[in-house]
């Protein structure tokens, strides 16, 4: 159950990997008996009681009184100290940056939401610093008990050359440089920053909050944009952190002699978070508005379209709006098909709005995934609504820094 940390060595010690352990099903499940830690984690109770010992004296695990006996002396109840410290995630996303303070629990204590700037790379970041040391300002809680702060980015990240890549066409492609923002939120706030790419956060953040800690292989699709995947246990990064991109560039693809269908398909390239929906329910308000559920909905005013007005409309049985959504969700069907049948995940997590179509959303990839996927594989895979939403990537960096935190205690 080891996580690669990312602002120290890659290599996470038996003992390091103890502590995320221990503390992570103390934190799901307290208040808890040492057995119960021993059975869950199938270590010998010496080793756990002597784990805990040490969380206790670190005031990092509480006593909780005395749990009941089936026979013999009660077993002590501990749980996590969950005002022990305090994290920050920020997630730098394709529409919005978003912060959160949080708790170890983790529980959102203050969080504040801006659209993403429509500038250079390097002024969402920028903004996102600023958001960042708003956050804490706001938050009513002891500064020297911020543990760290996470970082979640959308676009392609180069470890080594320490930027990120905006990958959507109708901003223009721009590059920036996320040390600058880690060095500033270290120097002037005195706080670890650490750093992942946004998909890969948020599947993280819904292993850790809200899925069973026995489910293994993890696919989290953040609409078409990109992935994060999880393999035994663990976050898979790739080697410059760039692991789950699920789009070709095809800006150059002419001089390859593809075929046409290649450059126009889908399933090689992403049309955003909403996977283009917006784009064509626009399309079709423009010319034939008159008699659809969702012109109603949006109160005659194409500007405030959105992806939930959308999915409401389908629910409310707009013939014409579902016709457009169900052809953007067998799409999207086709490219989970795939990486279903490659990766043969337990758990596919549908996020980054697509969770707004509630039980029509998932239904129509489960369709798909049951024709298309292989038998073997299709029996054993479940595909779910992301249960955090909006905030799971935010809350993936959250995750990033409890387990980084969790690690070194």
């Amino acid at each position: 159950m080891a996580y690669r940390p990312l602002y120290k060595e890659d290599v996470v010690t038996d003992r390091e990997r103890k502590n995320m352990i221990f503390l992570d099903v103390i934190r799901r499940n307290g208040p808890i008996a040492k057995t119960d830690i021993a059975r869950i984690t199938r270590h010998n109770i010496v080793t756990v009681s002597n784990y805990v010992e040490h969380y206790i004296k670190q005031k990092l695990v509480l006593e909780r009184g005395l749990d009941v006996s089936s026979g013999g002396r009660r077993p002590e109840l501990i749980e996590l100290n969950a005002d022990w410290g305090f994290a920050v995630g920020v997630d730098i996303g394709p529409q919005a940056v978003t912060a959160v303070l949080t708790n170890l629990s983790p529980k959102i204590i203050r969080k504040k939401r801006i659209a993403r700037p429509q500038g250079h790379m390097e002024q969402v970041i920028n903004e996102a610093v600023k958001l960042t040391q708003a956050v804490i300002k706001e938050a009513d809680v002891d500064r020297e008990k911020i543990r760290g702060i996470g970082l979640g980015i959308s676009g392609v990240i180069d470890k080594q050359a320490g930027t990120v890549r905006d990958t959507d066409p109708d901003r223009g492609v721009t590059v920036g440089n996320y040390i600058s923002a880690k060095s500033i939120l270290e120097k002037e706030l005195n706080i670890p920053v650490s750093i992942g790419n946004d998909a890969s956060l948020a599947a993280l953040a819904e292993k850790k909050l809200s899925l069973r800690i026995d489910d293994e292989n993890i696919l989290y699709m953040y609409g078409d944009v990109g992935s994060g995947i999880i393999t035994k246990n663990d976050l898979f990064w790739g080697s410059s952190w760039s692991a789950g991109e699920i789009q070709l560039s095809l800006a150059d693809a002419d001089e390859l002699g593809l075929p046409e269908w290649v450059t126009q398909s889908h399933f090689f390239k992403s049309r955003g978070l909403d996977m283009g929906i917006l784009e064509d329910v626009r399309e079709f308000l423009a010319s034939k508005p008159e008699g659809t559920d969702i012109w109603g909905l949006i109160g005659n005013d194409p500007k405030k379209l959105d992806i939930k007005a959308v999915f409401e409309a389908v629910r409310n049985g707009d013939k014409a709006v579902t016709e457009i959504v169900e052809k953007t969700m067998n799409l999207l069907g086709l490219k989970v098909s795939y990486l279903t049948n490659f990766l043969n995940p337990e758990v596919v997590v549908l996020g980054g709005g697509i969770e707004h179509g509630g039980d029509y959303s998932v239904n129509c990839v489960r369709r798909i995934v049951k024709k298309l996927v292989m038998e073997e594989v299709a029996g054993s895979v479940k595909i779910i609504l992301s249960r955090l939403g909006d905030d799971a990537v935010a809350l993936g960096a959250v995750s990033l820094v409890i387990q980084e935190l969790f690690a070194e205690i």
